[in-house]
C-alpha cells in the first residue's frame, strides 16, 4: 500500500502543473489591439468593410473600367500608356478629387508594399505607417500641381503635371474608325465599358441597348444627357466618398478644437464656446446649406466646406465630455507638475485617450454627409458639373417610366450608408470595454 501511494506521489510529481485558469486569461496585447481583434471577428464589420472596399475600389480605377481612352496604344509611333496621361490632363479630370483619386489609382500598389515592408522588416507602429502613407500620396499631390520645366519650353512657361493638355486622340472610336478606313490598325487594349463620364450620346437608352457609335452596350442604359449610367455611377462614387472625407475631416478638426479648448479651460472659455454650439444646432442644417449654395455657387467644393463648417456641434460637445472626464486624472496632473504646456498636454496627452468615441462618430458622420449631399443633388442644388447619385435621381423621379434611374443610384446610396453604419455599429461595441464580457 506504501508503495503504491509512493507511485502515485512520483507520477504526480513529474507530470506538468495545470494550467492557471486566470493567467490563461489574460490577453498580453494594448487594450486597442484587442479591440480591433472584437472588431474584425464580427460579421457586420467584415460585410461593411468588404463593401467599403469595394466603393473606393471602384472610385480609385474608375478610369481603367469605363473610359475611351486607350490603355496602351501600339502603332509606328510606338508603345504609349494614354489612359495614364490623360489622368493628369485637366480637361478630362478637370476637379481636384480626380487628382486624388488618380494620384492614389498609380500609387496604391506602392503603399501597400511599403505598408506591408515597414510592418514586417522595420516594425514600425500602424500610426507611423498611416502618417508616412498619408505624407507619400499629399506629397505626391502637391507636386502635380507645382509648375516645373524650362521656361524656353513649349509655350514658353513652365506647366505642372496636372494641367489642361489636348485630349488624347488614342480613343475607341477612332480606333474603329482607322478599322473602317482601311488603313493599318494599330493594336490597342481599352477599358471593359469604353464610354465616358463626360461624353454623351442617345438619352433614356434602356438597359442592355448597344451604341451604334461604338457598338458596345449600355449595361444599364443612359440618362436625360445620353452618357452611360455605369460610368456616371463609377465616378459618382468618387464625389460621395470625397464629400464624406474633406466634409467629416473639417468638421472633426473644428470640432476637436473647440471640444479640447472647452473641456479643458472650462470657466468662461467653456461658456462662450458652449453657447457657440447651442446657437449652432439651433439652426437646421440642411436650411442652412441650401441658403448658402443659393446665394453663392453650386461648386462642390463649396458644397463640402459648408457642411463641413456647420457640422462641428455635436463634435465640439463629444470632445469637451471626454476631456471633462480625463482632465482630473494623475497622469494630466503629472503633466502639469512637469511643467509641459497646456497645448501639449491636450493635444499630446489627453486627446489620444478620447480617439475612441471620435472614430465611431466619423464613421456615422461619413453616412450622413453621404445622404445629405445626394438629398442636395436631389432637389436639384448640387453642382450639375459633376456626376452626383443624387442628381441621377433627380433624373428619375421626372421620367418614372425609366426605373433604371431610381433603383441604380438608390441601391448605390444605400449600400454606402449602409457599409459606413455597419462599420461604426462594430466600431462601438469592439471598443466598449464591457465587449469582453
Amino acid at each position: 500500500m506504501r508503495s503504491s501511494t509512493r507511485g502515485f506521489g512520483a507520477v504526480m510529481s513529474n507530470a506538468s502543473p495545470p494550467p492557471n485558469p486566470v493567467s490563461a486569461a489574460i490577453d498580453s496585447r494594448s487594450p486597442l489591439a484587442q479591440a480591433f481583434a472584437r472588431f474584425g471577428r464580427m460579421w457586420s464589420a467584415r460585410i461593411g468593410l468588404a463593401l467599403l472596399i469595394a466603393y473606393f475600389s471602384i472610385a480609385t480605377y474608375a478610369p481603367f473600367i469605363t473610359s475611351e481612352v486607350a490603355l496602351w496604344w501600339s502603332d509606328e509611333d510606338g508603345l504609349r500608356f494614354p489612359v495614364i496621361t490623360d489622368l493628369f490632363n485637366r480637361n478630362s479630370y478637370a476637379k481636384p478629387h480626380h487628382l486624388l483619386f488618380n494620384t492614389l489609382a498609380l500609387l496604391l500598389p506602392v503603399h501597400l508594399i511599403l505598408w506591408w515592408a515597414l510592418g514586417r522588416f522595420a516594425a514600425w507602429t500602424v500610426s507611423q505607417r498611416v502618417l508616412l502613407i498619408l505624407g507619400l500620396q499629399v506629397t505626391v499631390m502637391l507636386l502635380c500641381w507645382i509648375p516645373f520645366g524650362s521656361p524656353g519650353g513649349e509655350g514658353g512657361s513652365r506647366r505642372a503635371l496636372w494641367d489642361q493638355r489636348q485630349r488624347p486622340t488614342e480613343t475607341f472610336r477612332n480606333f474603329q474608325q482607322i478599322r473602317q478606313e482601311g488603313e493599318q490598325s494599330p493594336r490597342a487594349l481599352f477599358a471593359p465599358i469604353p464610354h465616358s463620364y463626360s461624353t454623351n450620346f442617345f438619352a433614356y437608352q434602356p438597359m442592355g441597348s448597344v451604341n451604334p457609335e461604338t457598338e458596345r452596350r449600355f449595361h444599364w442604359g443612359t440618362d436625360d444627357r445620353g452618357a452611360d449610367i455605369v460610368a456616371r455611377m463609377f465616378f459618382g462614387a468618387r464625389i460621395s466618398l470625397t464629400i464624406g472625407i474633406v466634409a467629416v475631416g473639417l468638421s472633426m478638426f473644428i470640432g476637436i478644437v473647440l471640444g479640447a479648448v472647452s473641456g479643458y479651460f472650462g470657466g468662461w472659455v467653456d461658456l462662450i464656446i458652449q453657447r457657440m454650439v447651442e446657437i449652432m444646432m439651433a439652426f437646421p442644417t440642411f436650411i442652412l446649406v441650401l441658403v448658402v449654395v443659393a446665394m453663392f455657387s453650386r461648386d462642390i467644393y463649396l458644397i463640402m466646406i459648408v457642411f463641413g463648417l456647420t457640422g462641428w456641434a455635436g463634435t465640439t460637445r463629444l470632445v469637451r465630455g471626454e476631456f471633462l472626464a480625463q482632465t482630473g486624472r494623475e497622469y494630466v496632473l503629472a503633466a502639469e507638475a512637469l511643467g509641459l504646456t497646456k497645448t501639449r498636454i491636450m493635444f499630446r496627452h489627453i486627446l489620444p485617450n478620447v480617439l475612441t468615441p471620435l472614430l465611431i462618430s466619423a464613421a456615422f458622420g461619413m453616412a450622413g454627409m453621404v445622404l445629405a449631399e445626394s438629398s442636395l443633388a436631389f432637389i436639384g442644388m448640387g453642382d450639375d458639373t459633376v456626376p452626383s447619385w443624387g442628381s441621377l435621381l433627380d433624373v428619375g423621379r421626372q421620367q418614372v417610366s425609366y426605373g433604371w434611374l431610381i433603383w441604380i443610384p438608390g441601391l448605390a446610396i444605400f449600400g454606402l450608408v449602409a457599409s459606413l453604419n455597419l462599420v461604426g455599429n462594430a466600431l462601438r461595441e469592439a471598443l466598449d470595454p464591457k465587449g469582453d464580457a
